[in-house]
């Protein structure tokens, strides 16, 4: 479960980064946003914005429900 909540925080910090308008171009930011690209791989123009910082919010928030959704089914199933 820790993964799982690991996962989704990179997720939603990389958000919360674009939302704030955060200096690309900062190596923290930067890492960030390349973990959070990567993870939301299959979600990317899931749904098409025009905004960019809105489709990022739908898009990358979805991926981090089911992410949070299969991650917390998966450490039931290893309580088990």
């Amino acid at each position: 479960m820790a993964i799982t909540v690991t996962l989704v925080l990179v997720i939603c910090l990389g958000i919360l980064f674009v939302l704030a308008n955060a200096n690309q171009t900062n190596m923290i930011v930067d890492f960030v946003m390349d973990i959070g690209r990567w993870l939301t791989t299959p979600f990317q123009n899931l749904f098409w914005m025009r905004n960019r910082d809105q489709a990022i919010l739908v898009n990358w928030g979805i991926a981090a429900v089911v992410y949070l959704f299969v991650g917390s089914a998966l450490a039931k199933l290893a309580r088990r």
